[in-house]
């Protein structure tokens, strides 16, 4: 990070608890925290919501250094969570949600649904929230799961304060945070958040000399990457009734994608090698905006919210994964979201509460992708020669995979085959209610309600196919609640979906048509009970769930029911269930120590008779459903004799094996187990913290896949390999963090 970087920043300055934290709660008459959260879309007591939702407060997000959406997987037992090729989420929660190239967890900034860059660095956050299960009924369709959401500090009036900290450590990481809060009057105020990284990454490419002795200019350092962003809000009233909350932000990502190294046979050997041609990269940019206005009016609140955001991203991928110029993939693409949110909430004091809205969404998406074949030429009578041909299962051509040596020249000979250029349109139309009821003053009852209407246009302008298809769901939940005088005991019935859609290929007996794959749908019922324990020193909950998930839509490849091979892409594999169990607690053992823990266990597998690609998957785990989890953390913090306050966290994280990514896949990611420790002292108005992630360097993959038919990949041309993303070894760092007031 350069120092003109770091100074440019300048101009704008005018301990694990988890789960149950927050930085918006208050003091209970017991003396422990009542956690406040706003997951159904108004700010409640945690201890009152008759759900599983887990909080990360904005102190411990900073003492734990969680940056990735793998730090968040980690703390939470249930929650598998990684990225995929395309930059995007890779998430399950409970063993519902994400699998390959389909959504099904929401992700949301401040209630404004992220549809094109979940996985950017959101920072100077009041708390993540993470609720499990369908949250059809608020959120709405693509929320099958669960949703994650980022809670962004908003402006405070009448505090002027700034913030700033620096982070160095182990793969040449260095970065920044700076993040200020200005009162401008009375009545308003704004705040300014911005970061910039840089990570060297843990992955070598040794730039093994090629068939012809050359040898890959690509980066020695295969992950390293910089991201930088910053977020501007501002907060005010607009007269007595009516108040307003602007945010502006953009995020701007330059680094790896497919960060995939290859084995070719178990056991997992987990090396750091990407052995390619040229490194993978995603370049990512993102600007995003959102208007809320509130309106009090007797009894109630109006509020809407807008937002727009744009994303062009590209990426580019070598799909062979060899250090030969072989194949590879380039995706631009352009995506834009506008959504717009008009609820009502009631804000009186009768024994009646409900929301009510409605809900807008139109996301368009272009991608133009390529093909990039090297070493690959037509002769004069139309033949393919070069790489192409073994890919296709035929040596017999020339270049580099029939026995002769290119010239480099040669090897950089590329055909370009369009691969996907695709348009889509999707619309999403809702309208939602959430009432809760007491029945006497023990028992509760609470009913929601949801009508999504989904639209969804894709055309393949290569092949001018095309598909349109309209979806209209009902989603119910209810739940019945009673009061207890240190807690609730509740049990609550949901249904979930999320919609169909169509893939890139066309279906051969229906010219024009592109293959489609039907909406899935899930059933979650539950019974938990949450409270306080040990005289009101700490919380704890449990929750025990049963799911019946039905059309189930998962990547995976099919025969060409018109014969000719295989089609690739997102198809309904069939029914499943889960079942499992979710504990959580946090105490406070004495004035100093604080000890917390969560486990989480699944039962999961395929209905009798569910068959894919003609394999039997009766009785058989579905992919990407860990079998359990578990997180035990303490936090120390001691005021010492000099006025500064020595604090010591520490926590531990076991996570349960899992099958890999495609459906039939008999790859099992082993279990695993991660330990992270931060020491450091604070006084008055700075921090100087110590950090180790991973302290036994525990060797891990957070996802995993097994790849057939790829004859690239494979030095013994058996066509099958195993792919997976590496986790992060042991990393040492250090921060820095001084307050201005």
């Amino acid at each position: 990070m350069s120092l003109n970087k770091i100074l440019s920043l300048l101009p704008v300055l005018g301990l694990i608890t988890f789960p149950l934290t927050s930085d918006e709660s208050v003091e209970s008459a017991s003396g422990i925290e009542e956690i406040v959260v706003t997951a159904r879309k108004r700010e409640e007591s945690l201890l009152d919501i008759p759900e599983s939702i887990t909080a990360i407060s904005g102190s411990n997000i900073e003492t734990q250094n969680i940056k990735t959406l793998d730090d968040i997987g980690f703390l939470i037992p249930n929650l598998n969570l990684s990225m995929r090729a395309d930059g995007f989420p890779n998430v399950s929660i409970r063993g519902l949600g994400s699998f390959g190239n389909t959504q099904g967890v929401g992700f949301y900034i401040d209630d404004v649904q992220l549809f094109s860059d979940a996985s950017s660095r959101f920072g100077d956050l009041e708390r993540i929230e993470v609720l499990k299960g369908p949250q059809g009924v608020l959120f709405g369709g693509s929320n099958i799961g669960g949703a994650v959401k980022y809670v962004s500090k908003r402006p405070e009036l009448g505090t002027t304060n700034t913030k700033i900290k620096y982070l160095a450590g182990g793969q040449a990481i260095e970065d920044l945070e700076v993040s200020t809060n200005l009162a401008l009057n009375d009545d308003w105020a704004m705040r300014f958040f911005a970061f910039d990284r840089e990570d060297e990454g843990y992955l070598t490419n040794p730039r093994t000399p090629r068939l012809n002795g050359l040898r890959s200019n690509a980066d020695e350092n295969a992950g390293a990457y910089t991201e930088e962003g910053w977020r501007l809000s501002l907060a005010g009233s607009l007269s007595d009734i009516a108040s307003l909350y602007f945010t502006a932000r953009h995020n701007k990502y330059d680094g790896p994608v497919n960060m995939w190294t290859r084995e070719l046979s178990l056991p997992l050997t987990h090396p750091n090698v990407l052995d390619t041609g040229i490194n993978p990269y995603h370049q990512r940019e993102t600007d995003g905006y959102s208007l809320e206005l509130t309106f009090e009016q007797d009894g109630y609140d109006i509020t809407s919210l807008t937002s727009y955001t744009d994303t062009y991203s590209e990426r580019f991928t070598d799909v062979d994964l060899m250090p030969e110029f072989i194949l590879d993939f380039i995706r631009p693409e352009d995506m834009q979201v506008t959504t717009q949110e008009i609820r009502f909430t009631s804000t009186d004091d009768s024994d009646l509460q409900w929301i009510a809205g409605v809900y807008y969404s139109k996301f368009e998406e272009e991608m133009n992708s390529l093909q990039l074949w090297r070493d690959a030429r037509v002769d004069a009578d139309g033949n393919i020669t070069g790489a192409l041909g073994l890919a296709v299962g035929s040596p017999t051509g020339g270049g580099v995979w029939a026995g002769q040596v290119p010239t480099a020249s040669q090897e950089m000979d590329t055909l370009e085959i369009p691969f996907e250029y695709r348009l889509r349109d999707k619309m999403h139309q809702s309208a939602f209610v959430n009432l809760t009821y007491p029945l006497n003053a023990d028992w509760d009852l609470g009913f929601g309600a949801r009508i999504d209407k989904w639209e969804n246009d894709s055309a393949n302008l290569d092949t001018g196919s095309y598909g349109s298809a309209n979806d209209t769901e009902f989603l119910p939940k209810l739940s019945l609640t009673k009061n207890l005088d240190n807690g609730i005991f509740y049990a609550s019935a949901s249904i979930g979906m999320e919609p169909g859609g169509f893939n890139g290929v066309d279906l051969p007996s229906k010219a024009g048509t592109l293959y489609d794959f039907r909406s899935e749908e899930a059933e979650q019922y539950e019974f938990g009970w949450k409270g306080r324990i040990a005289d009101g020193r700490g919380t704890a909950g449990f929750a025990v769930f049963y799911i019946d998930y039905s059309d189930r839509q998962i990547e995976f490849q099919i025969p060409n029911p018109d014969g000719g091979g295989l089609i690739e892409g997102i198809f309904n594999a069939g029914d499943s269930t889960q079942q499992g169990i979710e504990a959580e607690f946090s105490i406070k053992t004495s004035d100093y120590l604080t000890i917390s823990g969560s486990a989480g266990f699944i039962d999961a597998e395929w209905d009798s008779g569910t068959n894919i690609s003609g394999v039997d998957m009766s009785g058989e785990r579905p992919p990407v459903v860990p079998n359990s989890g578990a997180t035990l953390a303490t936090n120390y913090l001691r005021p010492l004799s000099n006025g500064t306050n020595f604090s010591f966290d520490f926590q531990v994280s076991y996570n349960g094996s899992f099958k890999g990514l495609q459906a039939w896949d008999p790859v099992q990611n082993p279990s695993f187990t991660i330990m992270n420790l931060q020491s450091g002292w604070s006084k008055d108005n700075w921090e100087l913290m110590f950090n180790i992630e991973n302290i036994t360097d525990e060797a891990y993959y957070v996802d995993v896949q097994y790849l057939s038919n790829l004859y690239t990949l494979d030095d013994n041309g058996s066509g099958n390999v195993i792919i997976g993303t590496l986790g992060q070894p042991r990393l040492y760092s250090a921060s820095l963090t001084y307050y201005f007031e």
